[in-house]
């Protein structure tokens, strides 16, 4: 290679360096999406410690931030936040471990994030794989992580919370079916039934056939579901 092609390469080098760097690096861009939302410089260098740590474990950024951002719009004092997201990242650590065991072996954020709600309210690694092989794929594992949480912050079991999702995938419902199960159980609680109550009205059964059930032709009711009123879904916040 003559004189001039060595300085050509010299300077490509020198123009893809600093893009590789922000790329490797797991705050790339977190400092100012933080700052761009109100938290102070000392907050953002804690959090993009955090971030920086926890991608060694193959834990994304981003839950992380959007965190960060949700918890200090509700005001929690910094230090509250801090030990927050430290856990949240161990807990995203083993959820990505347990979501990897599964099958997927590059899980986006957001079922990684799920995973580890789930797990922050009583799932175990072996309570989310079984949720991520019934869905089979990211798109439905993240939503079928969610609802799990939801349904034992209702106070059902979270035994009973993953073989309602697991068979309610099983049995190929909707979507829609699936994401409505938190606002039916909130009905039926509203009804006077308690947690085992509804964790068994909730199961499909396997007469029902899929997207059957005895609901009078309410498609959009999960199985074994008497139609009545019900409470918008709400989502899971992290």
């Amino acid at each position: 290679m003559n004189g001039q092609g060595v300085r050509w390469l010299a300077l490509a080098v020198l123009a893809v360096l600093p893009a590789a760097l922000a790329a490797q690096e797991p705050g790339a861009g977190l400092g100012a999406r933080l700052s761009a939302r109100g938290l102070p410089a000392d907050l953002v260098q804690q959090v993009q410690r955090i971030a920086s740590d926890a991608a060694a474990q193959g834990v994304p950024a981003g839950p992380l931030a959007d965190k960060a951002v949700e918890g200090w719009a509700k005001h929690v004092p910094p230090a509250r936040l801090v030990a927050a997201l430290r856990q949240f990242a161990g807990q995203m650590a083993e959820a990505g471990a347990a979501v990897r065991s599964a099958g997927l072996e590059n899980p986006p954020g957001s079922v990684i994030a799920a995973a580890a709600e789930a797990m922050g309210g009583g799932l175990k690694p072996d309570q989310v794989q079984s949720v991520v092989r019934a869905a089979g794929s990211a798109e439905e594992a993240s939503p079928g992580l969610s609802v799990v949480a939801s349904l034992t912050a209702q106070g059902l079991g979270a035994s009973q919370a993953v073989s309602i999702v697991v068979e309610a995938m099983r049995h190929r419902q909707s979507m829609s079916q699936l994401l409505d199960l938190p606002s039916v159980a909130r009905s039926l609680h509203d009804q006077g039934m308690s947690p085992g109550e509804i964790g068994d009205r909730l199961l499909p059964h396997h007469d029902d056939g899929p997207g059957g059930g005895e609901h009078h032709g309410d498609k959009d009711r999960p199985p074994g579901v008497p139609p009545g009123p019900s409470h918008p879904a709400e989502p899971v916040r992290p």
